[in-house]
């Protein structure tokens, strides 16, 4: 399917982007993202609602958040969504404000809320919440671990491991469709988002993920479909750029280098053609998609969402002019994927080259567009 750069989109991305979208569940109220999170359980099963939970992980207590819908799952096991927050965050703060809660109650699912560690950062000196990404190590005082945390424990912390444990308590307590398996984040906690698909391919069925990367460029064991989406007036990545926004324009995303290189690491890593490209460009937001149907694909995807005037913040309706809300968004990604049993072998592909990039700019031209009008909601959560 090379030079298909003026192929339609496959439908679930158009959908995903917002043509003719009508969402499955209204911005919650900004009301209730101040309500006090009323635990249903500590231990034991879990029950409906909010059920807040600790597991020792290398002899540390770790917090996480099991969101039960009152839709409870079939004998055939619930999908499970995780979240993992941004920096200083919370598992309680995204709950409160990613939208999963709402789309559990909507759809079934069941959300995963945990909460990271707590560093000493080296260049502000400040103790704040943070992910294990793969490039924590260099940014923290490796001196300075939490109060109890032992000696011989992995420090930075292992956060797979703390994966790990979360689904294993999940499946013993609760019925878990395990070919349901998704995971999102938000900045470093999209950082860890883009390490789980490729360290634990074979658990997730796919990762979507807004404002944050794969830190490495490393292959998952399992071409794993993967969502990024960034905002145009995002500051961290801003800061590395020098311009006062982030582009639109297909052509001009592929040819600014911070934000191809992003691209070019995880096209490797998912072994996708770049030239098997696909654009959908709306009025507020450009979407570039690397689809499944290339060769030496194998069932991963790549797609990549540019959304206008978007800042460092979790996509809420409210809070970016194409009214791009994540919860619901990933969820119909999610839903369209499940972990199948022997999934092929990577087949090898030419690697992403930046001549390979320019070529891609000169060809992009005026892509392939289907307006919308998205709807907007009135959320301000970040």
């Amino acid at each position: 399917m090379q030079g298909a750069i003026a192929s339609p989109v496959p439908a679930r991305l158009v959908a995903l982007v917002g043509a003719a979208l009508t969402l499955a569940v209204a911005a919650p109220p900004a009301a209730r993202a101040q309500e006090p999170i009323d635990c249903a359980t500590h231990t034991g099963a879990y029950a409906v609602g909010a059920n807040c939970r600790e597991l020792n992980v290398d002899g540390y207590p770790r917090q996480f958040i099991v969101y039960v819908p009152a839709t409870r799952p079939s004998e055939a096991g619930a999908p499970v969504v995780f979240m993992f927050h941004g920096s200083s965050g919370d598992g309680e703060q995204f709950l409160r404000i990613s939208g999963w809660r709402e789309q559990a109650d909507a759809t079934g699912l069941v959300a995963v809320f945990p909460t990271g560690l707590r560093y000493r950062m080296l260049d502000t000196g400040r103790r704040i919440t943070k992910w294990n990404d793969g490039g924590l190590r260099t940014k923290i005082d490796l001196r300075d671990r939490p109060v109890g945390y032992p000696s011989d424990a992995p420090f930075p912390a292992d956060d797979v491991s703390f994966v790990d444990a979360m689904l294993a308590d999940l499946d013993a307590r609760l019925p878990v469709d395990r070919s349901r398996l998704y995971a999102s984040g938000f900045s470093n906690g999209a950082n860890f988002t883009a390490r789980l698909a490729v360290e634990r391919s074979g658990v997730f069925a796919a990762t979507a993920f807004a404002a944050g990367e794969l830190q490495e460029l490393r292959m998952p064991e399992r071409p794993i479909p993967m969502l990024m989406t960034l905002g145009t007036r995002d500051d961290r990545l801003l800061a590395q750029t020098g311009l006062d926004e982030l582009p639109l324009d297909p052509a001009a995303i592929l040819a600014e280098p911070v934000l191809s290189d992003a691209l070019r690491t995880h096209l490797a890593a998912l072994g996708l053609d770049p030239r098997d490209l696909a654009v959908h460009a709306a009025p507020h937001s450009t979407a570039l998609s690397w689809p499944a149907d290339g060769p030496g694909a194998d069932g991963a995807e790549f797609h990549f969402v540019m959304l206008e005037g978007l800042e460092h913040r979790y996509p809420r309706a409210g809070n970016n002019p194409a009214g791009f809300e994540a919860a619901p968004e990933f969820w119909r990604f999610f839903d369209a994927h499940r972990l199948s049993a022997g999934a092929p072998a990577r087949a090898p592909v030419a690697p992403v080259t930046n001549s390979i990039i320019a070529v891609l700019i000169g060809a992009v031209g005026v892509p392939a567009s289907q307006p919308f009008t998205p709807p907007i909601g009135t959320d301000k959560g970040s």
